[in-house]
């Protein structure tokens, strides 16, 4: 259902469905129109951890029509200052039946899925067709990679969002534009393993920072905003934002021509 313009401002809408959003109504670009575009749209969200967290809780405050949570986790209590959807009561319990918990007593109006293991090619080639975007808020690289692949060969859009020490990274891609560049065009360089955040370190609200943002550019998009390409770098040490351009690789490992999931 299309909302119609009102004499009356958005904000004062007396549409019960749409008074939890009324902040949204009023906002250029948004309005009723983007909020249902938020409310009839699926979101794949990868790790259900700190950047997790705080995704999921802004995606479901927002309206978000359906939300697939994926971890193979358990919480832990060394979690807990950091992923802000559980509580002490929660250690032990699977993170993505606590989280949806959680989440159903903020919006009961979103609808929950979840994957209760590690996501695999073939999990990702089952799921993400039925998305209309995906969020990597995983703590590895080799997901990473995994959900570019996966993503490129389905086109689906999808934002990348990692974090360690104080240091945060955001990344809105979008495979189903032809000659925009890929995950793997960002790290080219960089081996398929890398240092990840168990063990590394993560002040915890530098995670809250990454993930609220990653919710960002996924609503935005949903809503019809431009979200910003390039990678957005963010140093909580010397609290600065840092964003950078990224060319498309022509012998991209992933995107180059003949590429794709073997």
């Amino acid at each position: 259902m299309v909302y119609p313009l009102q004499h009356k401002p958005f904000w004062m809408t007396t549409d019960l469905k749409m008074l939890r959003y009324s902040a949204h109504l009023p906002l250029s670009g948004i309005g009723a129109a983007g909020q249902q575009h938020i409310r009839d749209a699926h979101v794949v969200l990868i790790g259900v951890g700190g950047l997790g967290c705080a995704s999921a809780q802004y995606l479901v405050s927002s309206g978000i029509g359906k939300l697939t949570l994926c971890d193979f986790d358990t919480v832990a209590e060394s979690n807990l200052s950091r992923q802000i959807l559980y509580r002490t009561t929660d250690v032990g319990r699977v993170k993505v039946e606590a989280a949806i918990e959680s989440l159903q007593a903020l919006n009961p109006e979103s609808e929950l899925r979840s994957v209760t293991r590690r996501m695999r090619d073939v999990d990702m080639q089952a799921l993400f067709p039925d998305c209309d975007l995906v969020i990597d808020a995983s703590d590895n690289y080799g997901t990473r990679l995994a959900v570019n692949r996966n993503c490129l060969a389905l086109k689906v859009p999808w934002v990348m969002a990692s974090c360690i020490r104080m240091e945060g990274q955001i990344m809105f891609l979008r495979p189903d534009l032809p000659q925009q560049p890929c995950y793997r065009c960002a790290y080219g360089k960089a081996p398929d393993t890398l240092e990840d955040c168990p063990g590394a370190g993560i002040f915890a609200p530098v995670a809250g920072i990454a993930g609220a943002s990653a919710a960002h550019f996924a609503l935005a998009h949903l809503a019809g905003l431009q979200v910003p390409a390039g990678l957005h770098l963010f140093d909580a040490s010397n609290w600065q934002w840092q964003s950078l351009r990224i060319n498309k690789h022509p012998h991209c490992k992933d995107c180059g021509p003949g590429m794709g999931p073997g």
